[in-house]
């Protein structure tokens, strides 16, 4: 019988090799879970950074896009806000011009018409579920939870280059969730002082899967001195 010698030298190496291969594997599976955490904790941090804003100055556009594919502008916001509860926005709200401002629990109202400010006093449109992606937009930050995140990386689309994220959150707006579901948000964060300053929200109609809800939101001057005051020429109603 003849018996085949294998020289040791190699086999040691082999098994070197294939320990080394394992290990650098599991280090890279590490590393990839430690900057997925830390993405997490950036993007949470950033949410907290937003909502914490006591006045910033903000661009809104939603539309409804049906089941043919055709767009309807539901409405095109630019707003400034001083918490905690005085804001000004003019635009367009479902087609039609608005100008709007709220001083505490009095809500002043422009006719188009005639350019008077019709006053109403002990309301808080602002907090009305209905208007509140226009009249308090970083409301649509406000989440139950987010079970997927996603970091997309550095954009350069615009004038600074921002970090972008795709999250799916489950969100905490009656409203929006009573009519909406499966909202998927992309989020651009300033990594010099992490703060969002662009967000894309898309989610589809519970009444029919073929018709979605798009927003695009932009917000600038976080920190910036805002003083929102009552116009001085107003009609008083009970």
């Amino acid at each position: 019988m003849r018996w085949v010698v294998v020289p040791r030298r190699p086999v040691v190496w082999g098994i070197a090799l294939v320990a080394l291969i394992c290990i650098l594997f599991l280090g890279l599976r590490s590393c990839s879970r430690t900057a997925e955490i830390g993405k997490e904790q950036y993007l949470n941090e950033a949410l907290e950074n937003t909502k914490a804003s006591e006045t910033y100055r903000y661009r809104i556009e939603s539309r409804l896009i049906g089941q043919d594919g055709e767009s309807t502008l539901q409405s095109k916001i630019e707003g400034e806000r001083e918490a905690p509860d005085r804001i000004h926005i003019r635009g367009k709200l479902v087609n039609s011009p608005i100008e709007f401002i709220q001083v505490e629990d009095t809500t002043y109202m422009k006719d188009q018409f005639s350019g008077k400010w019709l006053v109403i006093k002990g309301n808080r449109l602002a907090q009305n579920e209905l208007f509140i992606t226009e009249l308090n937009p970083l409301a649509v930050f406000e989440f139950k939870d987010i079970p997927k995140i996603t970091y997309k990386g550095r954009d350069g689309s615009f004038r600074k280059r921002l970090d972008l994220f795709e999250i799916s959150p489950l969100v905490a707006n009656t409203y929006l969730e009573t009519l909406f579901t499966d909202f998927k948000y992309h989020l651009w964060v300033n990594p010099n002082d992490k703060r969002i300053v662009r967000a894309s929200v898309e989610a589809v109609s519970r009444g029919n899967e073929k018709e979605r809800l798009l927003v695009d939101l932009e917000f600038w001057d976080y920190g910036a001195e805002i003083t929102v005051k009552a116009p001085e020429q107003t009609s008083e109603q009970q």
